[in-house]
């Protein structure tokens, strides 16, 4: 059995946060104007990827994936609060804003904590299986990239009110990169085996979900076939940069703690 291990802990952040932007594309795509499917959404996948976090740390624990469920909703609060729009809510309306951040905690950081909590009872100790790693992979990236496109966004509105749209892409594809790489580190340094393949093809599979939510909320997910080329392009330089990551991470951690 191994111990608390850090690289772990950046995983289960991504996978957590990937988890829980899944049940909100998943409450997008349902276009629901109910706030309890909204919220039993979110806490549906705050649990897969506690869930998830769990079967990928090292070790039997589920110290990692907790931290993560709570720095995410964290990171999430935190940033919004640092917005202007943020802060207009915040002093407009208090009592409704606290209450929202008590919901998201509950359904999205309860949802992670229940989900890691099963998968160390059910599962035990990380598979040295590579093929999970898709999974894995996927659902970090997805969430590494959305949660780098946050940290970016705040920084550039706060930073640039006269943002273009070529700006905005390319704030976009520069999240997607960074989320890539990032999320390919954590990968490579945490696997108990070599999970180069799975890694780049979770990697593209990450990137299309997070272009998925983002055309579903600015309205533009359209059959266009220069947007689904788009796409294509952008999850083949995912697969790359993700990989990349990942072989670095494996190299530097991963392949030293294997097994």
């Amino acid at each position: 059995m191994q111990g608390f291990s850090f690289a772990s802990l950046i995983l289960s952040y991504f996978l957590v946060g990937g988890g829980m932007f899944t049940g909100t594309l998943a409450a997008v795509v349902l276009k629901t104007d109910s706030q309890a499917v909204a919220y039993l959404l979110l806490a549906a996948g705050g649990f897969l990827g506690g869930f998830v976090a769990a079967r990928a740390s090292r070790g039997s624990t589920i110290l990692e994936a907790a931290i993560g469920a709570i720095a995410v909703v964290g990171t999430i609060v935190g940033l919004a609060a640092t917005t202007p729009i943020g802060k207009l809510i915040w002093g407009a309306a208090q009592d409704q804003t606290v209450k929202f951040i008590a919901a998201v905690i509950g359904a999205g950081g309860g949802g992670a904590l229940v989900g890691a909590f099963l998968s160390e009872k059910l599962f035990g100790e990380s598979t040295t299986s590579s093929i999970p790693w898709v999974l894995y992979t996927g659902l970090s990236t997805f969430g590494a990239c959305l949660l780098a496109l946050l940290f970016g966004s705040v920084f550039f509105v706060t930073r640039d009110t006269g943002a273009s749209s070529d700006k905005m892409g390319g704030m976009l594809l520069g999240g997607m990169a960074v989320g890539c790489l990032l999320a390919g580190l954590a990968v490579g340094a945490s696997a108990r085996t070599r999970p180069l393949l799975a890694a780049m093809i979770g990697g593209g599979a990450g990137v299309l979900g997070f272009f998925a939510l983002m055309l579903r909320i600015t309205g533009s997910g359209s059959s266009d076939k220069d947007q689904t080329a788009g796409m294509i392009v952008a999850a083949v330089g995912g697969c790359i940069i993700t990989l990349i990551g990942t072989l670095i991470g494996w190299l530097a951690i991963g392949k030293r703690r294997a097994g």
